[in-house]
């Protein structure tokens, strides 16, 4: 049976993809076309590049990705800082378009050499990144051209990353249009295989900062919930949503890169007959 991948977004929580890719590969299964947001768009580019997931695994276990792109142990220390960084920006009359992002550039760096220096022309199975226009707020599907460059819109989480340029668009993070990108495939294979890493609500806010992200993730849950549904109504049987066990992995957890591989792998495993049948 022919099957398509949506694979979502969720920050340190997306490597559950790589378990999940990882055990569809040791039982034969591979998807006919593949889509990703964020982290979804990281590994499943990867994956589309032919690169050896087991092998990436074991080298990005060994980095120290917080140290490597400076990033703080919370999303939230992250966002203060970069409120911090934006009053300094205003106070010295430059724009964020000329601020130098010595992050994006390591970034990107990194995307180009996991994915081979590959265009999307040349990645198989077909693979799209999902990423959002941050002028216009339109969802942009992006399937030709240098792929580290799709994908590093894809994952421009803000806060976390500036917008990344591409044809003449400033584009960032998908997951605010589209975190689990069923719509992108479901014209591609005879099912579609969504995975969903992110997670409920967390504790209750105690900043200002807090209750800001809090109303960004109600929302993005509200988006997300209402587009799985209607996936739901248009696929009925042919979609097929998996959720990995992940509610205990942070956004910026990527030292816990073993536990959400294996919670993927689980997750696979429910499905893996279904999709063998």
């Amino acid at each position: 049976m022919s099957f398509a991948l949506a694979l979502g977004g969720g920050g340190a929580r997306g490597f559950a993809h790589l378990g999940f890719l990882l055990e569809l590969e040791e039982h034969g299964l591979r998807p006919q076309a593949v889509a990703g947001t964020s982290m979804g768009a990281l590994v499943g580019g990867f994956y589309c590049a032919g690169q050896d997931l087991a092998r990436i695994s074991q080298i990005i276990a060994h980095l120290d990705l917080p140290s490597f792109f400076g990033l703080p142990k919370t999303y939230r220390t992250l966002v203060e800082q970069a409120v911090a960084a934006s009053f300094l920006e205003k106070l010295r009359g430059r724009p964020w378009w000329e601020t130098a992002a010595p992050r994006n550039s390591r970034f990107l760096a990194f995307l180009r050499l996991f994915t081979k220096g590959q265009r999307f022309e040349e990645l198989s199975p077909p693979f799209t990144a999902v990423a959002c226009d941050l002028l216009s707020g339109e969802e942009v599907r992006i399937n030709v051209g240098p792929a580290y460059l799709g994908i590093g819109a894809s994952a421009a989480l803000p806060g976390l990353l500036g917008p990344i340029r591409w044809r003449e668009r400033w584009l960032i993070d998908g997951g605010v249009v589209n975190n689990v990108p069923v719509t992108v495939v479901t014209s591609k294979a005879e099912r579609v295989v969504a995975v969903d890493v992110t997670v409920p609500l967390g504790a209750e806010p105690t900043t200002l900062v807090d209750v800001a992200l809090r109303a960004y993730d109600i929302t993005a849950q509200t988006l997300r919930e209402l587009q799985i549904s209607l996936a739901r109504e248009r696929l009925g049987e042919r979609l097929i949503l998996v959720k990995p066990e992940l509610s205990s992995i942070g956004l910026l957890d990527f030292h816990r890169l073993p536990e959400a591989v294996e919670a993927g792998r689980e997750a696979a495993k429910a499905v893996i007959s279904e999709l063998l049948s």
